[in-house]
């Protein structure tokens, strides 16, 4: 038993080895331009396993997509969410995002590479992961609609907001951290869920209906 309990140990430590270098290799080559032997010397790892554990590079593209998102949702307590006043609700998904993207860097940069290039994402597998994502920003839109707190809005053009936003604050952060550092930074450099924050609240702002309900 105990063999076997180490076993596993070790497997779910190298795919978790495996996802963690790819989505770094990604973000940084994109998908086409990164081999297994890329992926194999940043780990050093046999790229054999790559195919073991996911089956293709598509499949473990796949697996760092899914571990992605899964970690932004693991930073949304929806039921905090739906506690709290609707305006409320988008700068708190914000945040989440923002503390998603702390803990897997690598996500928006990888995006940003395929949605150039426009290979992975045309697949449904990957459509459908992300679209976990936005169906959190649905519910926040037309929960607040029907509570008569937001005017009518599409929930999509907000979804593409809030994220395009934060996507773009988390790729450039690194040149302003750097610039920072050497003192060369011309504006302030906000903490992320500040940023966030500052974002959500912007957008529950623009969408609160003329004559909003009262709460209740």
């Amino acid at each position: 038993m105990a063999r076997t309990n180490r076993k596993s140990r070790d497997a779910a430590a190298s795919r978790a080895a495996l996802v963690d270098a790819a989505g770094r290799l990604f973000a940084r080559c994109g998908f086409s331009a990164t081999s297994l032997d890329m992926i194999a010397s940043e780990t050093g790892l046999n790229k054999a396993m790559v195919a073991y554990y996911f089956g293709s590079k598509t499949g473990l593209y796949q697996s760092v997509l899914d571990a992605g998102v899964s970690k932004v949702l693991a930073r949304v307590d929806l039921d905090a969410l739906e506690a709290s006043p609707p305006a409320r609700r988008l700068p708190a998904f914000a945040r989440a995002l923002a503390r998603s993207f702390e803990a897997a860097p690598y996500l928006p940069g990888m995006l940003v590479q395929d949605y150039l290039s426009g290979t992975q994402q045309m697949r449904p597998e990957a459509a459908a992961s992300l679209a976990r994502n936005f169906e959190v920003t649905r519910a926040i839109v037309e929960r607040g609609q029907l509570a008569g707190v937001f005017r009518e809005a599409d929930p999509h053009q907000v979804h593409l907001t809030l994220v395009g936003a934060l996507v773009f604050f988390s790729i450039t952060r690194p040149f302003r951290n750097k610039m920072q550092s050497e003192g060369r930074l011309p504006f302030t450099n906000p903490d992320p869920e500040e940023f966030a924050e500052f974002v959500g609240e912007m957008l529950a702002r623009g969408l609160v209906a003329e004559n909003p309900s009262e709460p209740g």
